[in-house]
This record gives structure tokens, sequence and C-alpha cells, in this order.
């Protein structure tokens, strides 16, 4: 019988090889599997994030059309009237006695004199009310796409969605301003010391989550508003003594109406003002339910843009205020 062939020490060489390769792609299998499973949850993970930070941004635009709803009912209320806030109203002069209020909210007022400018130059400030919202970054790509600035008075919204939101404002070079921090008409009109820490507690929040501290203040309704039993003078009293500025509109989108405006009609509402001013603020909103608001911007902007002599900024301190309501030094101190 003959013996068996010993193997070859090629052969055994080949067979290890065969051997090392099979343990190696096994070690590779046994990681990249894991490897890509991470990357997989890490991308699930994220967009889970986005939804519920939409979630968020929608669920507190609701709480706040739930708030606006009633406070248009308060005003409703208190007027006898169905109109909305923040409608453009007539001027109130600056010598006008405390119980006087405009009659209308519909219709553009006359310029304060001091709004005047000689200036050959118009100049149109955009500024959006009530957010951030879920229509934010939509704005914020729209301004960014035609290199405009605008200014955002902005209500006290928490979570990371609309801290990104305020972060984002300052960091492109808008002006971050104030509205309130809760945009509750009954509580912040309340007393000077309501309002003071209304507006007192968004100031903080603002600036612990962007670093900056805004003194650019729009009230909730404006200054001419039917909704506050105190005397709005009051009001402005203190802004003045704190060194904060007020700025009110004179010309209105109308995108606070109801019904809703189309974007064709929001913007035919601005370009029918726009050439009535030499200095033009605008007034539009920045919550859930104005989508017209955001189709119309585009074409606002184009509109404007086409305009000689026209350019659009966002409100700096060098901005002649627009104001409704002005006081005097000797009221101040009355």
């Amino acid at each position: 019988m003959a013996a068996p062939r010993e193997a070859k020490p090629a052969d055994r060489r080949k067979r290890v090889q065969v051997l090392k390769k099979l343990i190696i792609l096994s070690l590779f299998t046994f990681i990249l599997i894991p490897v890509l499973l991470c990357v997989a949850l890490f991308i699930r993970l994220h967009t889970l994030e986005k939804q519920i930070a939409q979630l968020q941004a929608d669920m507190a635009d609701l709480v706040e059309l739930a708030k606006q709803a009633e406070n248009v009912s308060a005003e409703m209320r208190g007027t006898g009237s169905g109109q909305e806030t923040e409608r453009e109203p007539e001027t109130v002069e600056a010598s006008v006695e405390p119980e006087k209020k405009p009659e209308s909210q519909e219709t553009a007022p006359a310029e304060n004199v001091e709004e005047e400018s000689s200036e050959e130059t118009r100049k149109v400030y955009l500024t959006f009310d009530d957010g951030p919202s879920s229509h934010t970054d939509e704005i914020l790509d729209i301004l960014a796409e035609y290199d405009v600035k605008a200014t955002f008075f902005v209500i006290g919204k928490e979570g990371e969605w609309a801290e990104d939101a305020y972060r984002r404002v300052v960091e492109e070079g808008h002006t971050l301003g104030m509205h309130s921090y809760t945009h509750e008409y009954k509580s912040i009109y309340a007393s000077v010391e309501a309002y003071e820490e209304d507006l007192l507690r968004l100031q903080d929040y603002l600036y612990e989550v962007t670093g900056v501290r805004s003194i650019y203040v729009r009230f909730p309704g404006g200054s001419s508003n039917k909704v506050s039993p105190v005397d709005m003078r009051e009001f402005i009293a203190y802004l003045n003594e704190t060194g904060m500025r007020y700025f009110d509109w004179n010309v209105a989108s109308g995108d606070a109406s109801s019904p809703k405006l189309s974007a064709q009609e929001i913007l035919d509402n601005c370009m029918e003002g726009v050439p009535k001013h030499d200095s033009v603020i605008i007034l539009m909103h920045d919550t859930a339910g104005k989508d017209t608001t955001v189709e119309a911007l585009p074409l606002l902007i184009e509109a404007i843009q086409a305009m000689e002599n026209t350019e659009l900024l966002p409100i700096t301190e060098d901005t002649v205020p627009v104001q409704h309501i002005t006081i005097t030094q000797g009221e101040m101190e009355d």
C-alpha cells in the first residue's frame, strides 16, 4: 500500500493565505455592518429630530394662533367691532387726549412730521411680527436669496427650533426686535409694571439665546391699539425712560385680515402705500397661517427693488421711527 503524499509547502501557504483572507473578510464584515447600522440610525435620528422640531414649531404656532384669536375676541368685545388687531390705524397726533382713539384701523396714517425725509433715496423697512414660526426659515431663505435685510419683532417661544430661528435672524444680519413675550393683551396691558415684566423677560431671553440685547420694540396691536385699558402714553414714557425705541408702521400688508388675503392682494396693499412715503415701514406677520405672506414676499422685494432711488433696509439706531402716538417731554414728566 502506498504511503500518503505529503502536502507541498506551497499548497500549505496557499491554504493559510486563503484562511487569512477569510478571517480578515469576516472581521471586516463584522465591523462594517455595525458601522453601517450606526450611520443609518444617525441619519434616522437626525430626520426624527427635524420632524420633532417642525412639530414643535407647528404646535407653538397653533398656541400663538389661539392667543391671537383670544386677543381679537377681546378687542371685539372692547370696541364693539369686528376689526382685527394690528391693522393700519389712522394717525394719532402727539397732542391727542387720552380718551381719543383712531376711528378705523383700515386706512393709512398720515406721516409724522419727523418721519418726512428730504433725502432722495426712499428707505423701505420690511418688518415681521409674531415669529418665529414654521415659516421663519422660508422667509429668511427668500431674504438671503435677494440679499435683503429685514426686521423681526419676535415673541417668546421656547425650544431648540425657536432658539435656532432667533440665532439665524441675528447671524444673517437682520434686526431682532421685541414684540412681547406672551402676546397676551389682557396681561401685557394690565399695567406698566406688567408690561415691563413681560418685555424684560423677552429681552433677557433673547440675550441669553443670541447674545444681542434688543432695544427695538413694537407694541402688540401698535401704539394706537384699542385694547389697552391703560393710556398707551404711559407705556411709551416707560420705553423712552429706558432708552428703548418703539416702531409702528405706515404701510400694512393686510396679511392679518380675515378672510386671508391672496399673495397678489398683499402685494397690491404694500405697493399702493410704498410710493406715498419717503421712509416706509411695512407691517407683515410671521405665523403658521401666513403662507400667502411667504408667497408674496419675493414679489414684493422685486417690485421694490425695481423702483428708482429706493433701498430695502433693516431697522437700526439711525432709522426714524414711524409712531402713531408720540409724547412730549412735558407729558413724560407729568
